[in-house]
Protein backbone atom coordinates (compact mmCIF):
# COMPACT_ATOMS: atom_id res chain seq x y z
CA UNK A 1 0.00 0.00 0.00
CA UNK A 2 1.42 3.59 -1.02
CA UNK A 3 2.27 5.89 2.15
CA UNK A 4 0.13 8.74 2.41
CA UNK A 5 2.06 11.77 1.06
CA UNK A 6 3.24 14.18 3.46
CA UNK A 7 1.85 17.58 3.37
CA UNK A 8 3.90 20.43 1.47
CA UNK A 9 1.79 23.56 2.24
CA UNK A 10 2.99 26.61 3.84
CA UNK A 11 3.15 27.10 7.44
CA UNK A 12 4.83 26.09 10.83
CA UNK A 13 5.69 21.93 11.10
CA UNK A 14 6.84 20.11 13.94
CA UNK A 15 9.73 18.06 12.32
CA UNK A 16 11.74 14.97 13.84
CA UNK A 17 14.19 12.77 11.76
CA UNK A 18 16.89 9.80 13.48
CA UNK A 19 19.28 7.13 12.77
CA UNK A 20 18.75 3.65 11.21
CA UNK A 21 19.37 1.74 14.50
CA UNK A 22 21.09 0.51 16.20
CA UNK A 23 23.54 3.43 15.10
CA UNK A 24 23.42 6.98 17.18
CA UNK A 25 22.69 9.59 14.65
CA UNK A 26 24.47 11.69 16.66
CA UNK A 27 27.77 10.27 18.97
CA UNK A 28 28.93 13.00 20.34
CA UNK A 29 29.53 16.87 20.37
CA UNK A 30 31.22 16.99 17.28
CA UNK A 31 28.45 15.52 15.86
CA UNK A 32 26.14 17.29 16.93
CA UNK A 33 27.82 20.84 15.85
CA UNK A 34 28.29 18.97 12.03
CA UNK A 35 24.01 18.89 12.46
CA UNK A 36 23.99 22.39 13.70
CA UNK A 37 26.07 24.24 10.75
CA UNK A 38 24.19 21.87 8.03
CA UNK A 39 20.76 22.67 9.81
CA UNK A 40 22.09 26.47 9.53
CA UNK A 41 23.23 26.52 5.90
CA UNK A 42 20.33 24.67 5.07
CA UNK A 43 17.93 28.07 6.38
CA UNK A 44 20.65 30.22 4.57
CA UNK A 45 19.55 28.27 1.27
CA UNK A 46 16.31 27.28 1.53
CA UNK A 47 12.64 28.90 2.40
CA UNK A 48 12.41 27.65 5.68
CA UNK A 49 12.90 29.42 8.96
CA UNK A 50 13.90 28.17 12.13
CA UNK A 51 11.58 28.68 14.96
CA UNK A 52 13.47 26.03 17.15
CA UNK A 53 15.34 23.02 17.38
CA UNK A 54 16.96 20.42 20.00
CA UNK A 55 19.56 17.72 18.78
CA UNK A 56 19.61 14.38 21.25
CA UNK A 57 21.30 11.31 20.24
CA UNK A 58 19.31 8.96 18.54
CA UNK A 59 16.96 11.78 16.94
CA UNK A 60 16.53 15.58 16.56
CA UNK A 61 13.41 17.86 16.52
CA UNK A 62 12.75 21.04 14.41
CA UNK A 63 9.81 23.62 14.24
CA UNK A 64 10.00 24.84 11.25
CA UNK A 65 7.71 27.54 9.14
CA UNK A 66 8.29 26.63 5.61
CA UNK A 67 6.81 28.52 2.39
CA UNK A 68 4.74 26.54 0.25
CA UNK A 69 6.67 23.10 -1.63
CA UNK A 70 9.54 24.25 0.75
CA UNK A 71 9.71 21.87 3.59
CA UNK A 72 10.75 18.53 1.28
CA UNK A 73 13.77 20.11 -0.05
CA UNK A 74 15.13 21.30 2.91
CA UNK A 75 14.64 18.40 5.24
CA UNK A 76 16.50 16.51 2.15
CA UNK A 77 19.16 18.82 1.90
CA UNK A 78 20.02 18.96 5.34
CA UNK A 79 19.97 14.99 6.01
CA UNK A 80 21.73 14.16 2.91
CA UNK A 81 24.72 17.14 4.48
CA UNK A 82 25.06 15.59 7.33
CA UNK A 83 24.71 12.15 6.67
CA UNK A 84 27.76 12.27 4.14
CA UNK A 85 29.79 14.48 6.59
CA UNK A 86 28.95 12.13 9.55
CA UNK A 87 29.48 9.05 7.71
CA UNK A 88 32.51 10.52 6.27
CA UNK A 89 33.74 11.48 9.93
CA UNK A 90 33.11 8.31 11.40
CA UNK A 91 34.24 6.06 8.23
CA UNK A 92 30.54 4.23 7.97
CA UNK A 93 28.86 3.63 4.60
CA UNK A 94 25.66 3.37 3.86
CA UNK A 95 22.37 5.18 5.10
CA UNK A 96 22.72 7.32 8.09
CA UNK A 97 18.98 8.21 8.49
CA UNK A 98 16.54 6.22 9.60
CA UNK A 99 13.40 5.99 7.21
CA UNK A 100 11.34 9.10 6.42
CA UNK A 101 11.16 12.72 8.17
CA UNK A 102 8.65 13.35 10.23
CA UNK A 103 6.51 16.39 9.70
CA UNK A 104 3.38 16.81 11.63
CA UNK A 105 1.63 20.63 10.65
CA UNK A 106 1.02 23.27 13.49
CA UNK A 107 -2.31 24.49 12.56
CA UNK A 108 -3.03 26.48 15.64
CA UNK A 109 -1.39 28.74 18.39
CA UNK A 110 -2.41 26.10 21.36
CA UNK A 111 -0.89 23.10 19.45
CA UNK A 112 2.27 25.28 18.34
CA UNK A 113 2.83 26.24 22.01
CA UNK A 114 2.72 23.09 23.24
CA UNK A 115 5.28 21.52 20.62
CA UNK A 116 7.50 24.37 21.53
CA UNK A 117 7.65 23.10 24.93
CA UNK A 118 7.88 19.72 24.33
CA UNK A 119 11.14 20.25 22.18
CA UNK A 120 12.36 22.15 25.11
CA UNK A 121 11.75 19.61 27.47
CA UNK A 122 13.14 16.96 25.03
CA UNK A 123 16.36 16.74 26.72
CA UNK A 124 15.41 16.77 30.05
CA UNK A 125 13.06 13.61 29.09
CA UNK A 126 16.45 11.98 27.48
CA UNK A 127 18.52 12.79 30.72
CA UNK A 128 20.73 15.39 29.26
CA UNK A 129 20.31 17.63 31.33
CA UNK A 130 18.10 18.86 34.49
CA UNK A 131 15.94 22.10 32.93
CA UNK A 132 15.09 22.79 29.41
CA UNK A 133 17.41 26.09 29.58
CA UNK A 134 20.49 24.35 30.53
CA UNK A 135 20.77 22.56 27.48
CA UNK A 136 23.63 23.11 24.63
CA UNK A 137 22.18 21.56 21.66
CA UNK A 138 18.81 23.32 22.04
CA UNK A 139 17.40 26.84 20.90
CA UNK A 140 15.41 27.63 23.91
CA UNK A 141 17.83 28.94 26.32
CA UNK A 142 18.87 31.16 23.05
CA UNK A 143 15.29 32.34 22.13
CA UNK A 144 14.67 32.70 26.56
CA UNK A 145 18.10 34.86 26.57
CA UNK A 146 20.09 32.46 28.87
CA UNK A 147 22.60 31.80 25.68
CA UNK A 148 23.34 33.08 22.70
CA UNK A 149 24.36 30.92 20.38
CA UNK A 150 22.07 30.19 17.70
CA UNK A 151 21.70 33.26 16.24
CA UNK A 152 20.02 31.37 13.26
CA UNK A 153 17.05 30.98 15.01
CA UNK A 154 13.75 32.93 14.47
CA UNK A 155 11.67 32.66 17.77
CA UNK A 156 9.27 36.02 16.79
CA UNK A 157 6.74 33.55 16.17
CA UNK A 158 6.65 32.18 19.57
CA UNK A 159 7.37 35.38 21.86
CA UNK A 160 4.72 37.40 19.41
CA UNK A 161 1.47 34.31 20.65
CA UNK A 162 2.54 35.21 24.43
CA UNK A 163 2.89 39.17 24.40
CA UNK A 164 3.94 42.39 22.23
CA UNK A 165 6.59 43.65 24.19
CA UNK A 166 9.44 40.82 24.19
CA UNK A 167 10.50 41.06 27.82
CA UNK A 168 6.71 40.40 28.76
CA UNK A 169 6.80 37.26 25.95
CA UNK A 170 9.79 35.86 27.40
CA UNK A 171 8.58 35.72 31.02
CA UNK A 172 5.46 34.17 29.72
CA UNK A 173 7.25 32.18 27.82
CA UNK A 174 9.74 30.34 30.64
CA UNK A 175 6.29 30.03 33.39
CA UNK A 176 4.86 28.22 30.55
CA UNK A 177 7.90 26.12 29.31
CA UNK A 178 9.74 25.74 32.76
CA UNK A 179 6.31 25.02 35.03
CA UNK A 180 6.92 21.16 36.51
CA UNK A 181 3.56 19.49 34.48
CA UNK A 182 1.77 19.53 31.41
CA UNK A 183 -1.01 21.20 33.23
CA UNK A 184 0.42 23.79 35.21
CA UNK A 185 2.21 24.80 31.98
CA UNK A 186 -1.47 24.75 29.92
CA UNK A 187 -2.65 27.33 33.30
CA UNK A 188 0.31 29.27 32.68
CA UNK A 189 -0.74 29.74 28.85
CA UNK A 190 -4.31 30.06 29.30
CA UNK A 191 -3.96 33.05 31.94
CA UNK A 192 -2.21 35.99 29.78
CA UNK A 193 -4.37 34.53 26.31
CA UNK A 194 -7.32 35.56 28.48
CA UNK A 195 -6.14 38.60 29.69
CA UNK A 196 -5.27 39.67 26.03
CA UNK A 197 -9.02 38.58 24.76
CA UNK A 198 -10.60 40.62 27.97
Amino acid sequence: MPRKPRPTHAGLYHVASGATRPDPFFRDDVDRGIFVVELATMLAREDVVCVAFCVLTTHYHLILNAADSALPRAMHRLNWHYARAANRRHQRVGHAVGGRYMAVPLEDDGHFLTCVRYVAWNPVTAGICKRPQDSRWSSYATTVGVRRDYSFVDAARILGCLARTRATAIQRLRGFVEAPTASSALAAWQAPAARRAA
